[in-house]
């Protein structure tokens, strides 16, 4: 049974992230038809992650009470509604209402996450993990690559409609296909707890989370480590445009191109790393790489040595989101896998929606290499911090004492 639940789990990620990527090469072009200069533009990127990381741990907290399968539904079904509204934009107030809208739900990777605590031992959890990237590195693959397709004809409205389509279409997978992940036994004790909003952001619930050392230690590095990478990922369009002055369908290759680097890594090489390496071990090669490979994005100043530097980084960026998510799912009992991602998500998005706005700030006012600088110096922090604080037999410790 684990076995066709993480096909499906892999498949509805999938899908997911080919609706979302499609409008990744599209979203800034679309808002110059309807007037937004670059600062508008940066501040549409940054509210959907706001919005992002105000109602992600809300739905993974909520999928801990009610079950993952409802909470994937509306998920899915808040990204069609607001794909629709951004097809039908005929103003600039209209897109960010469509952000607002699918940011608010978009819960699917750390609902996933928990999905798989549910159905996998700590000694597969990494591998199992690593399917969601590969699904990641497949869907960026495809959906930027499609939407630059459509680009060509100047209408960026089909893009978002086709982004609705497959969002039916995965409604559909869930209804249909997914069985419920949690115990009805385990789920109805915390049903009139979990009713009230002042549960669903429980400050004491947070603080008992943070209380254990590892988990806290592990979420601070997710920090920095979110914070690097939002920096990369938020900003690479924008850097295409300025630095290299790649048009928008360009710019998708270049999404194409992390999304099969993503895929190689996730799909081929990660397994055999998880095999044969801890997580700690893996986390720590992985650091100083990604440190270099930003440095080298920075200062990139054609289209082959920005191809040459996104290899390695995409490389490291795969390799620690898989074994970081994975530590802090092996440290926390089952019942809490929910809390935990849906904070770990919380984190990453609330650097995304920061780095977006200042990613903008930096390139117009320092220059368009400031944000991997500033990446790389975060990077560089972490591997000092790492090097003394996370030890070789962390994760065992941890586990027994949870």
């Amino acid at each position: 049974m684990k076995k066709p639940r993480l096909g499906l789990i892999f498949l509805i990620v999938l899908i997911d992230i080919i609706g979302f990527s499609l409008l990744l090469p599209v979203l800034p072009y679309f808002a110059s038809t309807l007037g937004a200069t670059p600062t508008q533009i940066g501040f549409l990127t940054g509210l959907y992650a706001l919005c992002q990381f105000l109602g992600a741990p809300v739905l993974a907290r909520l999928s801990d009470t009610f079950g993952r399968k409802p909470m994937f539904l509306v998920d899915i079904a808040g990204n069609v509604l607001g794909f629709v509204i951004l097809g039908f934009a005929s103003s600039l107030w209209m897109l960010f209402f469509a952000r607002i809208i699918a940011g608010l739900v978009a819960a699917n990777v750390p609902i996933a996450q928990a999905y798989i605590a549910d159905v996998t031992t700590a000694e597969k959890r990494s591998e199992a993990i690593g399917l969601i990237g590969a699904a990641f590195g497949i869907g960026f693959t495809i959906g930027p690559a499609i939407g630059g397709i459509m680009t060509r004809s100047g209408d960026y409205a089909l893009p978002a409609f086709v982004s609705a389509g497959l969002g039916i279409i995965n409604f559909l997978v869930v209804t249909i296909f997914l069985p419920e992940s949690i115990n009805k036994d385990r789920v109805k004790p915390h049903i009139t707890r979990q009713l009230t909003f002042s549960a669903l952001l429980d400050i004491a619930e947070l603080q008992r989370l943070l209380s254990k050392p590892f988990i806290a230690l592990m979420l601070l590095f997710w920090v920095g480590f979110s914070f690097s990478f939002a920096l990369f990922q938020q900003n690479i369009a924008l850097f295409n445009k300025i630095q290299i002055q790649l048009t928008a369908r360009e710019s998708s290759y270049v999404f194409t191109y992390i999304g099969v680097l993503v895929a190689l890594m996730q799909g081929v090489i990660l397994r055999p790393l998880t095999a044969r390496f801890s997580d700690v071990q893996l986390l720590r090669a992985s650091v100083p790489l990604m440190a270099l490979s930003l440095l080298l994005w920075a200062f990139a100043p054609n289209l082959t040595l920005l191809l040459i530097a996104i290899a390695p980084l995409s490389f490291a960026a795969s390799t620690l989101i898989t074994v970081v998510n994975s530590m802090l799912t092996k440290s926390a009992p089952p019942e809490d896998a929910g809390g935990i991602m849906g904070l770990a998500g919380a984190v990453d998005n609330s650097t995304r929606f920061i780095t977006a706005f200042a990613g903008g700030i930096l390139m117009q006012r320092v220059g368009a290499f400031a944000p991997g600088v500033t990446a790389s110096f975060v990077m560089l922090v972490l591997l000092v911090w790492t090097t003394y604080r996370i030890k070789p037999n962390i994760v065992e410790r941890s586990s027994e004492s949870s």
